[in-house]
């Protein structure tokens, strides 16, 4: 038996050979000829991408000078997302699947950080993301000490140049969900970014009533701890789901909008 065009096709055979032959063909057909998932719908293979940005560049700037603060490094621990058709959209059907989780970063660092991921095509609804604390042993080149046991570590310098650190031991999962009747994902747009944007986190921290100790701002469960609680409840707000189009891991201007919080 060959395939040709997507079809089928049954090699010259004798009149005698036909009924054994014809059922042992067509008992293959149904395997050689289904391409796709249980759901009957095709398999694909993408990409999850992770960035920081900043919604508001000209007030916090990332690795640039901002008004208000410049994010220098943004240390994140990530665990396993999953990717769902269940939620508020009214999708009847479909097939939940997993990106495996990236691990620490610094998602301030301008690097192109990917995971792969295999699923069916279909509209899908909601997004969780986990948050974890970095082990103490984890051995990576140019992660900082007061990152380890923490899930989040925000360095950076305010415009009149008092530096600040933002250390939280805070492990939410995100959850994001689409608008309307959900989003697709299919072999030719399976390409997705996750984006963190550093100007809702820091939204209404409120710098100047901070405590200084050594001409710097800690702010932790030790010090500052009210600023840390408004960065903790902003950290939904700041993480959204886009598709990526061209691939490059980066917000694009025109970038669509996939998921966000609730």
């Amino acid at each position: 038996m060959t395939l040709q065009h997507g079809r089928c096709m049954l090699p010259a055979m004798s009149a005698r050979s036909w009924p054994r032959l014809c059922s042992i063909a067509f008992a293959l057909a149904g395997v050689a000829c289904n391409s796709g998932t249980e759901t009957g719908n095709p398999s694909l293979t993408g990409s999850l991408s992770y960035t920081g940005y900043s919604s508001k560049p000209s007030d916090y700037g990332v690795r640039e000078a901002g008004d208000i603060a410049t994010i220098e490094s943004a240390w994140l621990d990530l665990d396993t997302v999953s990717i769902s058709p269940d939620g508020p959209c009214g999708i009847d059907g479909g097939s939940a699947f997993t990106a495996a989780g990236l691990g620490v970063g610094d998602h301030a660092a301008g690097d192109h950080n990917f995971t792969s991921f295999a699923a069916a095509a279909g509209a899908f609804c909601s997004v969780d993301l986990p948050f974890l604390r970095v082990p103490a042993s984890v051995k990576l080149a140019g992660l900082p000490a007061e990152a380890r046991g923490q899930s989040l570590l925000i360095v950076g310098t305010l415009a009149e140049g008092t530096p600040f650190s933002i250390v939280s031991a805070a492990t939410p999962v995100v959850q994001l969900r689409a608008d309307g009747s959900g989003f697709e994902l299919s072999a030719d747009q399976s390409d997705l970014l996750l984006a963190f944007d550093f100007a809702a986190w820091l939204q209404g921290l409120d710098f100047d009533a901070a405590l200084r100790v050594d001409g710097q701002i800690e702010i932790s469960a030790s010090s500052n701890s009210e600023l840390l609680t408004t960065f903790e409840t902003n950290l939904a707000d700041g993480v959204a789901l886009y598709r990526d189009r061209d691939g490059d891991g980066l917000v694009d201007a025109d970038a669509e909008l996939l998921a966000h919080a609730p």
